[in-house]
C-alpha cells in the first residue's frame, strides 16, 4: 500500500469511527457519511457517480431486479439507512467475536455493489483477527470495482473472497459457514428486488448464522394522507396501527414452506366505522440488529407506500396479505369474501 492509498484508508477510518460513535444520531452525520462514500469511490478508480442513465447495467432475474452498479453505489446517499446498517453490523461483530471459538467472524455479504459500502467501512477499523468478508455480487463490474478497492486500502487479509455470481445460485461451503449474513437488496415494502428470495435461499444453508437485517416487517396502518410524507409526529399522532402483515425474520423463515412462490401474510379486518379520512397505508421498519433500527419515514427503505387494492377499501373489509416471489416480487393483497 503506497503513501497515498495510506492516506486514503485513514480518511476512511478516521470518517468511519465517526459514523459508529452512538453518541451522536445517524441524521446528523451526513457529512461524515459523504467523507467516507467519497473515500469508497477513490479507492475504486471507477466511474459511479450519478449518470444520465443510472439504470444501465440493471438486471433483472428470475427472481427480481438487481439495481446497476451505478444505482448500488448511489444508495450510500440514503446515509441514515447506511450509517445505521454500518452500526448493526459492527455490533454483531463484536457480539460475535465473544462467544467461541475465537477466530475472525465469518461475514458473507450479498449484493455488495461497486463500493461494499457495509463492508469496507468496517475493514478501516477491524483487522483480520476480527473479521473477513465474502463479498458476492451478480456484476462483474461490481466485483472488479471492489476488488480494485480492497487492494488500494491495503485489506487483502480481511477478504476470504470476491465472488461474481447471482446470489441466488451461490453455495455455501457447508464445512466453513458464515457467521454473519448480510443482505441489503430491498426496496420500502419488499418490492421489486430479491431480498426475500436471497435470504431465504441463504438462510437455509446457513441456519445458525444470524440475519442483518435481523427483521424487516411491514405493517398496515390508517394514516392521515397530508401527513403520511410529512412531520411524523403529527402523522402518528392520527394514525390507527391495525398491525403487521408480512415479516421477513429467522422466525418467519422457519414457517415458510421450503419451496413455492407464494408466502402467507396476515389477514386485517379494517375498521367500521371508519375512522374519519384516514387512509390505508403500508409501512415498513427495519431491525439491523439489537437497538440499531430504521423507523417508517427514516429512509427510502422505510417510506411509505399506499395499499394497492382491487377497488376502493371500504369499513369491515377483511384483508388477506400474501408475498408473491418470481420476476416481480411484492406484497399482495386481495379482498376475501364476507
Amino acid at each position: 500500500m503506497d503513501q497515498g492509498s495510506d492516506s486514503l484508508l485513514e480518511n476512511l477510518r478516521r470518517a468511519t469511527t465517526a459514523l459508529l460513535d452512538e453518541r451522536r444520531p445517524p441524521f446528523s452525520l451526513r457529512p461524515e457519511l459523504q467523507q467516507a462514500a467519497e473515500c469508497l469511490h477513490r479507492s475504486t478508480a471507477g466511474s459511479f457517480h450519478p449518470a444520465d442513465e443510472i439504470d444501465r447495467g440493471e438486471t433483472r432475474t428470475a427472481h427480481g431486479l438487481c439495481l446497476s452498479p451505478t444505482m448500488a453505489a448511489m444508495c450510500a446517499d440514503d446515509y441514515v439507512r447506511t450509517i445505521v446498517f454500518l452500526r448493526g453490523l459492527h455490533r454483531a461483530i463484536l457480539d460475535a467475536l465473544v462467544d467461541p471459538p475465537r477466530r475472525p467472524v465469518r461475514v458473507l455479504y450479498a449484493g455488495c455493489g461497486p463500493l461494499a459500502t457495509l463492508a469496507l467501512p468496517l475493514l478501516s477499523v477491524l483487522d483480520e483477527s476480527q473479521v473477513r468478508f465474502t463479498l458476492v455480487d451478480i456484476h462483474h463490474e461490481s466485483i472488479a470495482s471492489v476488488r480494485t478497492a480492497v487492494q488500494r486500502l491495503g485489506v487483502g487479509r480481511s477478504v476470504a473472497d470476491l465472488v461474481a455470481i447471482d446470489a441466488l445460485n451461490y453455495r455455501i461451503d457447508p464445512g466453513n459457514p458464515p457467521d454473519l449474513l448480510v443482505i441489503e437488496t430491498m426496496q420500502a415494502c419488499l418490492a421489486a428486488e430479491p431480498q426475500v428470495a436471497i435470504t431465504r435461499h441463504l438462510a437455509a444453508q446457513a441456519p445458525d448464522a444470524v440475519l442483518i437485517p435481523e427483521t424487516v416487517r411491514i405493517e398496515l396502518r390508517l394514516v392521515d394522507p397530508a401527513a403520511a410524507f410529512g412531520d411524523a409526529d403529527r402523522c402518528e399522532a392520527e394514525e390507527e396501527r391495525l398491525g403487521p402483515v408480512f415479516e421477513l425474520s429467522r422466525r418467519s423463515l422457519s414457517s415458510f414452506p421450503a419451496d413455492g412462490e407464494v408466502l402467507s401474510g396476515a389477514s386485517v379486518v379494517l375498521p367500521d366505522p371508519w375512522p374519519g379520512d384516514l387512509q390505508a397505508m403500508l409501512f415498513t421498519t427495519i431491525r439491523v440488529h439489537g437497538e440499531h433500527h430504521l423507523e417508517a419515514r427514516d429512509s427510502g427503505l422505510t417510506s411509505p407506500r399506499v395499499l394497492a387494492l382491487d377497488g376502493p377499501v371500504r369499513p369491515g373489509d377483511r384483508l388477506r396479505f400474501s408475498y408473491h416471489l418470481g420476476r416481480d416480487p411484492q406484497l399482495r393483497c386481495h379482498r376475501l369474501e364476507p
